[in-house]
């Protein structure tokens, strides 16, 4: 059965679900702002759903932002277990227009997977 309330495995039992969420959450919202990017494209910037879009996309900005400094301050395990589902919305994110979400992303090149990549190159 499930562990006992309040022993050590419930509490391990609780993290795992809430990081799952939490990097469930992540996922959605950033995919949701690249499929923004894609449909602005599409629009002529000046038309009411470009404008519409692109109204959308500055609101979802400051909240991206504090999703990547969030992922930028997972535990090492943490990161490297999640970073095979995150790497592709990174490397999409390059191209948004912000330059908020671009600097987040280069600190998360530079000091996160950068890092693991130099610990593999290392161990083989």
């Amino acid at each position: 059965g499930p562990p006992p309330l309040g022993s050590e495995a419930h509490s391990l039992v609780l993290a795992a679900a809430a990081e799952y969420r939490l990097v469930s959450f992540c996922l959605h919202v950033l995919r949701g702002f690249l499929r923004l990017s894609e449909l602005a494209h599409g629009q002529p910037a000046d038309s009411a759903s470009g404008k519409r879009i692109s109204g959308m996309q500055r609101d979802l900005t400051p909240i991206v932002v504090m999703l990547l400094q969030g992922i930028l301050n997972f535990h090492e395990a943490q990161f490297t277990r999640h970073l095979p589902a995150f790497y592709p919305l990174f490397v999409d994110l390059m191209h948004c227009e912000s330059k908020q979400i671009r600097s987040v992303l280069r600190e998360l090149f530079a000091q996160r997977v950068g890092l693991i990549l130099q610990q593999q190159q290392g161990g083989l």
